[in-house]
Order: C-alpha cells, then sequence, then structure tokens
C-alpha cells in the first residue's frame, strides 16, 4: 500500500480515535489539533472507571448466552470449576460440539460488542495488546476465566500485578506446559517465554547501556526459572484438592507430581552484579523473580517499546526512539504504572506526527467499520458467528498458536488476498447493515442511518458534492488526493454534482463500501 493513498493526514482527535481506540463514530467530537483537548481526552480515558459505561454494560447483559445447541454458557465471571463443568457436559454430550470453541465464541461476541459500544475505548485497546502480549489459546478452557480475570483487571494497572496474575493463569500454566513442570523434571517453556516474551526480551536494546546487543538471559537462565516455577500448577492433577472440576491454580511443595525444586538457584539476567541469588525456598522463589523481572531495565525497555509499537509506529526504535525511552523512564519511575507509561507515550510528539506508521489489522478494521458507519447493534442474527469474518481476514479472536500474538505490523496483513477480502467484507457490512439498494420497503430498507451519514436531516437533501464529502469526513477523517475525491464525486453523481440525493440512490450504498474499502480507510 503506497504512502500516495494516505491522503491528508487527520486530525489529532481523529487519530486518537483510531490509535486509542477502535475508531470514530460520527457523533465523537473532532476537536481538531487542540493539543490541550487531546491530553484532557487520553487523561479521561487513562480514568477508565470513572467512565460511565453502563449501557455498554447493559448491551452484553442482553445478549443471547447459549452455545450453538442452545444450552446456557457460563457466565463471564464464573469460576473455573463452573467452566470446567460446562466443557466436562459438552463432551458428554457427544454431539458434534467442543466446549472451549463455544465458549471462544462467545468471548468473541462480547469482545466485539465491547469494542464497539464502550466508551473506556484505550481500555479496550489495552486489554487487546495485553491479549496478545500473554498470548494463550481459545483451545483452552482456561481462556474464557483468563479475560475477566487476569487480562480485563489489569489492563491500565502495575505490570507487576498483571505478570503475576497471568503466571498463576490456568490457561497459561497448560499453554506454556507449566501445569506439567515436575521439580525433578522441569518444564522450560514457560520459564523461557517469561523472560523472552512477557519481559526482558531475548536482547538487551537500551540505548547507550553498557551491556546492548547482549543477551539478556542464559540457557542456563532458562532452566533455573524453570526449576523456580516447577509446581506452579493446577488443582486440577489432585483429586483431593479437586472433587468438583476446580481447575485452578495451586503451588505444589509436596512430593507428589509435579512438585516444586525447593533449592537455592542462581541466575545471570544481565545484572550489574556478577549473579542474582534467590534462596533456597518455596513459592516465593517465583514470586521473587517476578518481583526481578518486573523492575528490570530491560522490561521496562521491551515494554515501551512494544506500546510504541501499538500506539505509534511498526519500527519504534527507528521513528519514535525518544518516546520509547519517555515510556521506559515513566514505566521505571512509577514502578511499572501502566498509566504513566501509556500517558507519557502517547503525550509524546511523536504521537502526533505519526499519521501513515500504523495500518489497521483485521479486527481494527471490522471494529472501526462498524464504528464510522454509526451501527448500535452487532452483526445480524444469521451471521451470529463474527468470527467467521474475522476468519476471512485471518484475525480469528483468541486462536493465534504461537506464544508472541498476532503481530502489529502492517507487512503482516498486507497481500492481494487481505485486501480483497477486505474490500468484499466492506460492502458485506454495507449489505448486512444499511440494506441493498433496491429494498425500497421502508419496514426493510435502513434508511434512517445513511440519511444520517450524508446528512439528509432536513426538508431539503443535499447535493451530490455535500453528500460526498460528509462521507468522507464521517467515514475516513482524511482527504483524499484530488483525482480520488474528483472520482469518488463524480461517480455519486454520474458527473452531477449539484444533483440532490437521498438514501435511496442507486449509488450511495456501493460508493460507503468503496470509501471502507479504500486505501484511505485501512490506515489507523
Amino acid at each position: 500500500m503506497s504512502k500516495d493513498y494516505l491522503g491528508s493526514p487527520p486530525s489529532l482527535a481523529r487519530l486518537a480515535y483510531g490509535r486509542l481506540g477502535f475508531g470514530a463514530r460520527p457523533e465523537q467530537n473532532d476537536f481538531g489539533d487542540d493539543t490541550a483537548a487531546f491530553a484532557a481526552y487520553v487523561d479521561a480515558q487513562l480514568d477508565a472507571e470513572s467512565i460511565d459505561d453502563s449501557a455498554c454494560d447493559t448491551y452484553i447483559n442482553q445478549m443471547d448466552r447459549r452455545d450453538s445447541k442452545g444450552r446456557t454458557l457460563p457466565k463471564l465471571d464464573a469460576p473455573m470449576r463452573e467452566i470446567t463443568l460446562y466443557v466436562e457436559k459438552v463432551d458428554k454430550a457427544n454431539d458434534d460440539t467442543y466446549g472451549p470453541g463455544e465458549l471462544a465464541q462467545y468471548l468473541s461476541r462480547v469482545t466485539y460488542a465491547r469494542a464497539l459500544f464502550s466508551q473506556r475505548q484505550l481500555y479496550e485497546v489495552m486489554v487487546d495488546f495485553w491479549t496478545n502480549h500473554f498470548n494463550t489459546i481459545a483451545d483452552d478452557k482456561g481462556k474464557y476465566w483468563e479475560d475477566r480475570n487476569v487480562i480485563r483487571p489489569h489492563a491500565l494497572g502495575k505490570f507487576r500485578d498483571l505478570l503475576g496474575a497471568s503466571a498463576k493463569s490456568p490457561s497459561m500454566l497448560r499453554y506454556l506446559s507449566n501445569a506439567y513442570s515436575d521439580g525433578d523434571s522441569p518444564n522450560e517453556n514457560y520459564g523461557r517465554e517469561v523472560m523472552e516474551l512477557h519481559t526482558l526480551g531475548s536482547i538487551n536494546k537500551i540505548p547507550g547501556h553498557p551491556r546492548f546487543g547482549l543477551p539478556n538471559y542464559t540457557e542456563a537462565d532458562v532452566h533455573e526459572a524453570a526449576c523456580i516455577f516447577s509446581g506452579w500448577t493446577l488443582n486440577f492433577y489432585d483429586e483431593k484438592e479437586s472433587p468438583n472440576g476446580d481447575d485452578s491454580f495451586r503451588f505444589n511443595d509436596g512430593e507428589s507430581w509435579p512438585k516444586h525444586d525447593p533449592a537455592k538457584k542462581v541466575l545471570q539476567l544481565d545484572a550489574q552484579l556478577p549473579v542474582t541469588v534467590i534462596a533456597a525456598g518455596g513459592m516465593e522463589q517465583g514470586e521473587k523473580l517476578l518481583d526481578i523481572l518486573a523492575a528490570h531495565p530491560s522490561t521496562a525497555y521491551f515494554i515501551s517499546w512494544k506500546l510504541c509499537k501499538r500506539l505509534i509506529s511498526d519500527l519504534p526504535h527507528v521513528f519514535c526512539p525518544d518516546a520509547v525511552k519517555a515510556g521506559m523512564d515513566a514505566f521505571l519511575s512509577s514502578k511499572g504504572d501502566i498509566k504513566a507509561t501509556v500517558r507519557a507515550i502517547v503525550l509524546h510528539p511523536k504521537f502526533a506526527q505519526s499519521w501513515g506508521q500504523k495500518a489497521k489489522r483485521p479486527l481494527e478494521f471490522y471494529i472501526s467499520a462498524h464504528r464510522a458507519l454509526g451501527l448500535t447493534t452487532e452483526a445480524k442474527p444469521w451471521v451470529k458467528d463474527n468470527n467467521w469474518d474475522l476468519d476471512q481476514l485471518g484475525q480469528p479472536l483468541f486462536w493465534w498458536a504461537p506464544p508472541t500474538g498476532y503481530p502489529d505490523v502492517k507487512q503482516y496483513w498486507w497481500s492481494s488476498n487481505q485486501l480483497f477480502n477486505r474490500w468484499t467484507l466492506a460492502n458485506q457490512l454495507v449489505i448486512r447493515h444499511l440494506g441493498e439498494q433496491w429494498w425500497y420497503d421502508e419496514l426493510e430498507q435502513p434508511n434512517a442511518p445513511l440519511d444520517q451519514l450524508i446528512g439528509n436531516t432536513g426538508d431539503t437533501p443535499p447535493r451530490v458534492q455535500d453528500a460526498a464529502e460528509k462521507l468522507m469526513r464521517t467515514l475516513l477523517g482524511v482527504w483524499p488526493d484530488e483525482d480520488d475525491y474528483k472520482a469518488l464525486v463524480n461517480y455519486l453523481g454520474d458527473g452531477n454534482w449539484d444533483a440532490p440525493i437521498t438514501s435511496k440512490h442507486p449509488r450511495l450504498r456501493p460508493l460507503v463500501g468503496a470509501l471502507l474499502a479504500s486505501p484511505y480507510f485501512q490506515w489507523r
């Protein structure tokens, strides 16, 4: 996708709505390039608990909470015992359904609804960010529990709390095999990934650091970490502890498998001291290592770098190294406060200069198209499984198998097949929510949303040019280049820019689809 298609830069407000949320809605205030208003918006969004989100909560509470066979799914805040019993019930039914898959489908629909309707847009972006950072897969029933009990409570809290909650998550314990890690034969999956992907990063990349470019840990450190986290397992593996399917975290310091290795541990961890020593003990060994990892400068840099990659640029160390440093400094000075880190990053001047640095992943494209159209309901019943839409684009929620999470760089998502599918889905969404242009029955034809989008709210219909420009401002937030602008207006009016237009115009819906499918809409 050439930068020729970027158009004029959007306002700072529209950039914020697309980067710190899932896209602008027609009714949102475009405060232009007012930096004070932008800072106020950021602070308000970071104070997510103070934002009234009762309308979104009500919508979710009224959603159909039944699986494909009509069975009632566990509530979103259900304990692991209830979730486990539901999956066992599905297994026993032997009716070609898959319990974790049913849970994942419902959780996906709830996630779409929150991204689409929540007033806490930055919070939802951070939930998505940490879901990928601490990636696990929906093939495990614990993913359903993890969303409510690990990611969402800590998405704008303290990183150490989030790291600790993830380490004890049933989904993570199984996904990275730590639930089966015995002190006599420790499994190294989690011990490696907690350092490489969750905290330090494999290589020290802090500019000017004396160990810049050197490994942050050794293979010996991986083994020691695995021994430290041995015995971090689940109740499920002890029938005496879990007679009723309570498949939640427990620490096993007994002699039964999988037990803990209590010996003293020695790690390097890129420390200024020769070694890091963790005294012999039990569960406190793991907590101590998590403390060390969460407070490490390489963790501060790595987390800031990833946040900058999500919020500013695919290449933050090239485009905005000062923003990465600002985030790292905020992380260290605040002892891992996520709000402080995010604020330092997005209020850095590079954020306002970053148009063209990020493109929409499938989820962002999908939700931003819904939001741009001003939709107030989720997908129509005949496409209840929204995951089908994102299946076509390669990002079904919670099904990315590698522990890295879905890629967050535009090169991964750009291909002829990807763009063709986005074009197809854009037009499907128009038909799905705004109707076919030949449906003139007022009971079927949803004219009101389209009339609102083109500004047809009075007795006199708008001119073609005015309607086209309103669509461009509302849907795109950027101004197309001159040739594209003329082509779009000419198409809508068939060469007559002054003709009146209403929602029944035969070229209006195709134009909306074309704008949503256009390269202009793919940037965020």
